[in-house]
């Protein structure tokens, strides 16, 4: 039997070098389109899809007013958006971002660019982890009040209440800081551990929060992260690889086998590759294979597929090389018919052989994303050239050998094809003798108007189908969509109002108005202070505790009036009240015994008769005897030193006239 299978390998080596050599020939004759472009013309940088989706959740393609049905593995481009109901959940992976989003989120893919990835959240929450970007390209997170930037690996949350009209920004222990952005020039970092409020636009209010506890959702995207962390599939992959942690469970590897490293899925006998699912339409790329397999991610779009020993296997590309996204790395036929009726053929690629996309490609890209999914190995060699501008030196393009033309090809109808049916319900049976020879060709069925074929939804989204209007990077106003035209924020006239509490949220020290100059009027806040500097929970909780007390200072004043009156004192308050220091006693809940005494005291204020305490009693005529004042007389007047008598120890001696 070993015999057996060591021939067959060195046969189907010698196959597949010769088939990768014409291939590569057949991708230079069939690509005459691709020849006519720019380098620079190629398709965006990176890719994007859903996963680990939960409940309810609907996609808002862009261009689109209508609301459909989202599915695992769904391509998400530039300006999809997406709706979670009150119990739907799920992943919007974009590049080297992981954006967990929970119930009652509505999040857009804003886009994905040379710049980096650029995403909407218009309300719910959403657990963001990132594992860095190249040079010259960050992560750009717009929200109703802010911006947030972040060019290096970290990991943060954010919770949007819409009507309260506020954003929360939580940044993980564990995470590197982040840049927040606002209108009115506002501008701030939050380091890790770090939890802040914004509110409103222009101006934007800012309160310092203490971290709120893990819930249910933080939970459940924690662990999804801490299994991709730990994921067996990490040896054999590029970490960058979308997807790649749902191998470990979905299948085996086997470290060791003539092409390198191969993942052989827990499958029935009879399935085979790009045969459960449907072909979409989007944005560039055209059609785009979505497969049902919850696993789909990877194997469908990078890597070959390989039959050994009656088992499907799929081949990774090289470890160390950045992954290049393919729409489907399989290769379309044309010329097969069953009763007359033309056929969508496709097959999937094996070890060895040029992807020729049916899409507009530069050579330099036709050759990268090759390079990049097929892997060296004892029986294949990447190849530096599999295509070129010169088409004149290459022949015998059409005696193209795919290993798995006769195993793996997958018919449907044309009609079922562009109507996005599934691939194996919908499945024809095909003569293998019209499989022995297959021409290269683009999908037959020419790409609708329509960017995406998806399912009716299950429940109308509850989110609006008018785009939202977020806070972009540079601190203006910009509807979540692709080259949407920013504007500047309108500044609200209106006074300074702290942020309102949020539930589950426990406020840190006092509020503060952006980073203006002009900000400087807060209730709490005594100076235009910077957005940063306070910030230790130790000093910052005592100024909201003292604010309501800060008009009790001037009670000192009356303080000693009160320890040296006697039971029979109680007349004297009507002689205090010229002098107002009662207000004092007014917070305090001390004054209760006095109360009934001053009702009846006020009225009598001009007749001095209930003084019994000190000697000088009948120094109160002395008032009455102002209008006549010689000036000789002045220091005798009782009613100054009177309530200064009260200073001295012994309540007898008059203090020292000024003079």
């Amino acid at each position: 039997m070993y015999a057996h299978w060591s021939y067959r390998f060195r046969s189907l080596a010698h196959t597949l070098l010769i088939a990768g050599v014409s291939a590569g020939m057949a991708l230079a004759a069939t690509s005459s389109q691709a020849q006519n472009y720019p380098p620079s013309d190629t398709p965006p940088p990176g890719s994007a899809r859903l996963a680990h989706l939960e409940g309810n959740v609907s996609v808002q393609a862009y261009g689109v007013d209508g609301w459909d049905q989202a599915s695992q593995n769904m391509p998400i481009g530039a300006g999809d958006r997406v709706y979670a109901d009150e119990r739907g959940e799920g992943e919007l992976q974009a590049a080297q971002v992981r954006a967990y989003f929970g119930p009652t989120t509505d999040i857009t893919l804003t886009n994905l660019n040379e710049q980096g990835v650029e995403l909407g959240i218009a309300s719910g929450s959403a657990n963001i982890f990132s594992d860095g970007f190249p040079e010259g390209q960050s992560l750009f997170v717009s929200t109703p009040n802010g911006g947030i930037t972040l060019p290096s690996r970290s990991s943060f949350r954010v919770d949007v209440y819409p009507d309260q009209q506020s954003t929360v920004i939580t940044v993980r222990p564990d995470g590197e800081d982040v840049a927040l952005n606002g209108a009115g020039g506002f501008q701030m970092r939050l380091h890790r551990g770090e939890s802040i409020q914004l509110s409103g636009t222009n101006p934007v209010y800012t309160q310092y929060l203490e971290p709120a506890p893990a819930d249910a959702f933080a939970h459940w995207s924690g662990a999804i992260e801490s299994h991709r962390f730990n994921s067996i599939s990490a040896r054999y992959v590029s970490p960058e690889l979308p997807g790649y942690d749902e191998l470990d469970s979905a299948g085996d590897w086997q470290p060791e086998s003539d092409y390198g490293p191969i993942w052989f899925p827990h499958v029935d006998r009879d399935w085979a590759p790009y045969h459960n699912g449907h072909w979409v339409n989007r944005p560039y790329y055209g059609w785009t294979w979505v497969a049902d397999e919850q696993w789909g991610a990877a194997p469908f779009h990078y890597g070959r597929w390989v039959q050994m020993q009656g088992r499907w296997g799929w081949i990774p590309g090289p470890r160390e090389v950045h992954p290049v996204w393919s729409p489907a790395q399989v290769v379309f036929t044309s010329g097969i018919q069953i009763g007359g009726v033309g056929l969508s053929v496709w097959i999937p690629l094996g070890p060895g052989e040029a992807y020729h996309p049916w899409y507009h490609a530069s050579p330099e890209y036709v050759n990268q994303i090759n390079q990049t999914n097929i892997r060296e190995s004892k029986v294949v060699h990447i190849q530096n050239t599999y295509v070129t501008n010169n088409v004149t030196n290459i022949t015998n393009v059409t005696n193209v050998t795919y290993v798995n033309r006769t195993v793996g090809a997958t018919a449907m109808k044309q009609e079922d094809f562009a109507a996005g049916h599934n691939a194996k319900a919908a499945a024809v049976k095909v003569d293998p003798r019209q499989m022995e020879h297959v021409q290269v060709a683009p999908p037959p069925v020419k790409a609708p108007a329509q960017p995406i074929i998806l399912h009716p939804v299950a429940k109308p989204a509850a989110a609006a189908p008018v785009r939202p209007v977020l806070i972009n990077h540079q601190g203006q106003q910009q509807a979540a969509a692709p080259n949407a035209k920013p504007v500047a924020v309108p500044v609200k006239a209106t006074p300074p109002v702290a942020p309102k509490p949020l539930p589950g949220h426990t406020p840190v020290g006092a509020p503060a108005i952006g980073a203006k100059p002009a900000a400087a009027p807060t209730p709490a806040a005594p100076a235009p202070t910077p957005v940063n500097p306070p910030r230790p929970a130790a000093a910052q909780p005592l100024p909201p505790a003292r604010t309501p007390v800060e008009p009790a200072k001037p009670a000192p004043t009356p303080a000693p009036v009160n320890p040296p009156r006697p039971a029979a004192a109680q007349p004297l308050p009507p002689a205090r009240t010229p002098v107002e220091p009662a207000k004092p006693l007014t917070p305090a809940p001390k004054p209760a015994p006095v109360t009934p005494q001053r009702p009846a005291q006020p009225e009598a204020k001009p007749t001095p008769p209930p003084v019994k305490q000190v000697a000088p009693q009948p120094r109160p005529a002395a008032p009455e005897t102002r209008p006549a004042p010689p000036a000789s007389q002045r220091p005798a007047p009782p009613a100054k030193p009177a309530p200064k008598k009260n200073d001295t120890k012994d309540g007898k001696t008059p203090p020292k006239k000024p003079e």
